[in-house]
This record gives structure tokens, sequence and C-alpha cells, in this order.
């Protein structure tokens, strides 16, 4: 139902399928083809200097949606095992537990780019952690980066939820998966243009290759990143 929802919300025919048996669970693997012209192709190897760096959304929402999930079914799991009757606590969490439930397609941040006339020179989905996916940016484009902590969008119920849970919210916001943003860069003149489009954030901007990778912290502190996540070789 999901797969038919999002295909007649996008224009996007279903051409088949196949199932066949498994010894490790349901695995549900899918291929997108599409076409597009040329010169509105934008990949990932054409960042530059001085570009900003920029994000839709927000940050870490998914990933405290996740570790909610596992919380109450470890709690669930071992009142069971007690016999005990009881309800996973969701109540004031609905936000983050979308995020990682039911992701979606910010085809409405690539319509408003256009209708800006802003096309990014690099792009790429936030589906793995922040620092990796900007970490494959900057190797296509021979880059190096700058983000500002302060910069990070991040929702309200992360930030309660990584309270919660005693976690260090910048890490969840960097490191934490399966947001399904877009991260992209843009030229430093688009900065009047970009701040116009709704949910983009302009988080730090990209450098020389030689400057190095960096997090400046909110008292001005430049830590190098580092992928916690899934790295792409």
């Amino acid at each position: 139902a999901g797969v038919l929802l999002a295909c007649q919300r996008h224009g996007v025919d279903l051409v088949g399928g196949d199932t066949s048996s498994s010894l490790t669970g349901l695995t549900i693997s899918l291929t997108c083809i599409g076409m597009a012209k040329e010169d509105e192709i934008t990949y990932r190897n054409g960042a530059k200097p001085t570009d900003l760096i920029c994000v839709s959304g927000n940050r870490g929402a998914a990933y405290m949606g996740l570790q909610l999930l596992e919380r109450e079914k470890s709690i669930l799991s071992q009142n069971n095992e007690s016999g005990i009757d009881v309800q996973p606590d969701f109540a004031g969490r609905e936000y983050i537990l979308q995020r990682q439930l039911k992701p979606e397609a910010r085809r409405d941040v690539i319509d408003a780019l256009k209708k800006e006339g802003i096309k990014p020179t690099s792009m790429i989905d936030l589906s793995d952690e922040m620092v990796s996916d900007v970490f494959q940016i900057c190797k296509e484009s021979g880059v190096g980066c700058r983000i500002f902590e302060e910069k990070i969008p991040i929702d309200y119920e992360t930030a309660s939820m990584a309270e919660e849970f005693n976690m260090n919210l910048v890490t969840a916001a960097l490191n934490g998966g399966e947001d399904y943003e877009l991260l992209f860069t843009v030229p430093l003149e688009m900065h009047e243009k970009i701040n116009e489009v709704k949910d983009v954030h302009v988080i730090g901007y990209i450098t020389e290759e030689g400057a190095g990778k960096y997090l400046t912290t909110r008292d001005g502190a430049a830590i190098e990143l580092k992928a916690q996540g899934w790295v792409h070789l």
C-alpha cells in the first residue's frame, strides 16, 4: 500500500516484481528508473570552494524514532515474558516515529529550487548519516568542508528524546541516518535566494581540499568530522 501510494503521489509506474525464499527474514529491493534532461541533472562532483552547504528538513529525528521503537520493543518483550499486559508508550513522539516509519521524498524542495532558478552545484540524498554523505560530495568534488553546529536544524521532539536517552544530540544529528532529506551545495551568491526556499537550511560551506573536513562547535572550537555510520567504498 505504501509503494502504491508513493507511485500515485509522484506519477510513477510500478512495473513488476518477484519473490524468493529467505533464511534471514524479509528484504525488499527497489530499482527506480527515470529520464531527465542532461542540463538539469546535478551530480556529486560539482562542489566548489566557498559554495554553501544546504540541507532540507531537520536532522536526527528518524534515528531517535528508531531508539524509541527499540526501547518500547524491549520493554514489551520483557513484560510479555512476565505475563504483564502493557502497551508501548508513544505519546507526544508522533513526529519522530513518522520520520522513522514513513519517510517522504522531498520533491517539494526540488520544485522550489526550480521555481527560484537555483541549480545546485552538487547534491546527494541523506539516507545514511549526514557526515558520510557530506564526505561523498567532498570525495567526488575534491574539496573540504566546514559545518557549523549551531546551524544544524533539529526538531524539538528529537532534542527531547535525546535528552531522555542521555544521548549527545549533535552526534545523533550528524551520525544518525534514514532522514531521507537532501544535502546540496549552491554558489555563495545564491545565499539570499536559498534563504527564500522553505525548509532549507544553510549549515556550512565548502573549503579547499587541504583545509580538511571540520565541525565548528558553538564555542568556536574546530573538531575533525568522522563518519561513524555506513561508509561507502
